[in-house]
């Protein structure tokens, strides 16, 4: 199991939430974006991210325009293509389908569905997705025990290149690296 950087939030010990640097323009993309509302702040104001909401899913980091969102490791987001959005992939021959539907319960939009296919031998069908509604959040292939929900692309590839980072941003990132309040160095 995957062990992710912890930070304390009052008495509870959570996983460490993406956050947002200066360079946050206010668009509201992310707010939109984000699955569980995790994300607050006026348009054209710095924006927050509430680490006890967070589920380190990366939803907000591919739309933020001004890429001003670190990951859980602090490495910087890419902003993606509406077409280049992380989307799930359901694997039809490793969906058990009815009687599970724990990606479709989890879902916070909606995106996941039964739906009847002659290709595999279940009555009332396997999982299927409805991509206009899918974030790409994750909480869908977390919760498969049968490894038949893959969001693609990968994590990894959703980080913005070393090289393509500006001297504001690497600054930014090495501060928060070393543990240093993002929010509190933009002001």
């Amino acid at each position: 199991m995957l062990k992710l950087p912890r930070t304390e939030v009052g008495s509870n010990i959570l996983p460490m939430a993406y956050s947002i640097i200066e360079t946050c323009i206010g668009c509201t993309a992310c707010t939109k974006r984000c699955p569980t509302n995790a994300i607050s702040g006026d348009r054209n104001e710095l924006h927050v991210i509430d680490p006890s909401l967070c589920i380190d899913c990366g939803a907000c980091g591919t739309v933020c325009p001004p890429e001003a969102i670190l990951d859980a490791v602090n490495d910087a987001c890419e902003a993606l293509k509406k077409t280049e959005w992380p989307k799930a992939v359901v694997i039809e021959e490793k969906c058990i389908g009815s009687g599970c539907e724990l990606c479709i319960n989890i879902c916070p939009f909606d995106a996941l569905s039964l739906e009847y296919n002659e290709r595999v031998d279940d009555f009332f069908g396997v999982s299927t997705v409805d991509e206009k509604k899918c974030t790409g959040c994750r909480l869908c292939e977390d919760v498969c025990g049968w490894d038949a929900v893959h969001i693609f692309p990968l994590k990894d590839e959703m980080q913005k290149s070393i090289e393509a980072l500006t001297d504001q941003e690497i600054q930014l990132i090495q501060q928060a690296k070393k543990g240093q309040n993002v929010t509190e160095l933009a002001r």
